[in-house]
């Protein structure tokens, strides 16, 4: 249930966030875009800082623009989700919808995929190679279809073995990176890039003969994703800054984090398209570079490129259209009293990760908006450092089927390494 907020209390709250962004983060005219200060003061002052959700129903009015005031409503609290109305204007909205179509959809991938597809093409291999692509592409479709891929993956140790359901399983979770559940030349080619994966989830799967209950349900969730994305560069989308100084204010981050984050991602999603439960960044790991800095680490050879983590701190989702049905953005187990799945939702015997089935057994669904804003934090702080801390389980979320119409989105996250220094 809403609760109405007091000024007072506002004032208050506001005071110390603005206090922190202070004294943990930049100086005050850091707050405004400045390239000349000096790194090694920002450094020292640098911190990582939330915004307090209190309780669902609160509201914050936040001056994000000179004279322009927005309301920040917590929608949870486990983990901390925020709605800000009207956040992009509507010429915003289509300017981003016209842009990205200027620039050309293609096919939603991770960012292994768009790593591993930057790279693929300077590579050459004994095996996956075009040659061999072809001799498996029985009928001639530029395709191999699951029973094509599993011939030519007979290779691999264990492959030989699967029963149907085994192989599809491992089909599904490992090479079928854009989750169409047919492989074309490209994806074939991309298989010595991600090895590593490759090989983990043999070992792990070798003796298997029969799925787990939690493989099966997977199985039958279908393909993870279907969309259609596109990515934009800062300078393509906010040349005069107008949202990266948004940003700034709404976050109270230092502006060197809100630079340095991925570009910004739009995605459509046609009827039937959806992204079943996910969490948009993984648990801290020492031993794997984190997706957006593993460029400044000393080179591996022995490293494939499946060996990097996504660290993103925060989300920001913004809807540039409404959908006319279908479409809503779903937290399963937001304000969970745990995260043990046992516990999931309204109906713990059903599986919430499925949002095609399952998308209103969520705790919280939110229908799209044109031009709201959905700001979330994928983890915690952590109290030592006060830098990146643990994943937030709670930020399990993901896109329900669209029904009628389209459904259009874009992503800016705020990526973080745990690795301070990077």
């Amino acid at each position: 249930m809403y609760v109405k907020n007091t000024f007072r209390l506002d004032m208050i709250r506001l005071i110390i966030f603005c206090s922190l962004m202070r004294a943990r983060t930049v100086v005050a005219q850091d707050l405004a875009i400045d390239d000349k200060a000096d790194p090694s003061e920002a450094e020292e002052r640098m911190r990582l800082v939330q915004l307090d959700p209190v309780e669902v129903g609160h509201i914050y009015t936040m001056e994000l623009e000179p004279g322009k005031f927005y309301q920040v409503k917590t929608a949870a609290v486990k983990p901390p989700i925020f709605l800000i109305s009207d956040f992009l204007t509507s010429e915003e909205c289509d300017q981003l919808k016209s842009l990205a179509e200027s620039k050309g959809f293609e096919t939603s991938q991770t960012v292994l995929q768009k790593s591993v597809d930057s790279r693929v093409d300077s590579t050459t291999d004994d095996f996956f190679n075009n040659d061999t692509f072809n001799k498996y592409d029985e009928d001639n479709n530029k395709h191999l279809d699951m029973e094509e891929t599993r011939r030519a993956l007979n290779k691999l140790e264990g492959v030989s073995n699967m029963t149907e359901a085994v192989f599809q399983l491992f089909f599904d979770s490992v090479v079928d990176l854009n989750s169409n559940r047919i492989m074309s030349s490209l994806e074939f080619r991309r298989i010595p890039m991600i090895m590593t994966k490759v090989d983990k989830w043999l070992r792990d799967n070798v003796s298997n003969h029969e799925l787990t209950p939690e493989q099966i349900k997977k199985l039958e969730r279908g393909p993870s994703r279907i969309s259609k994305q596109v990515w934009l560069k800062r300078q393509e989308y906010d040349p005069n800054d107008a949202l990266f100084k948004r940003l700034l204010k709404l976050t109270g981050l230092h502006s060197d984090i809100i630079k340095t984050s991925e570009d910004m991602q739009v995605v459509r999603y046609s009827p039937g398209g959806h992204y079943h439960a996910h969490h948009d960044s993984i648990k801290l790991n020492e031993t794997v570079p984190c997706a957006h800095t593993k460029h400044l680490y000393p080179p591996d050879p022995k490293r494939h490129l499946v060996a990097n983590r996504i660290c993103r701190y925060a989300t920001i989702l913004y809807y540039l259209a409404d959908t006319e049905e279908g479409g809503e953005t779903a937290f399963p187990v937001a304000d969970n009293e745990t995260y043990f799945p046992g516990t999931w939702g309204k109906n713990s015997t059903t599986d919430l990760m499925d949002l095609t089935h399952h998308c209103k057994d969520a705790n919280l669904y939110l229908k799209p908006k044109k031009g709201m804003a959905v700001m979330w934090y994928n983890h915690f702080i952590d109290e030592k450092t006060g830098w990146l801390g643990g994943l937030n389980k709670f930020s399990l979320h993901g896109g329900c089927d669209v029904i009628k119409g389209e459904k259009w989105i874009a992503n800016n996250w705020i990526t973080v390494d745990n690795n301070y220094d990077m």
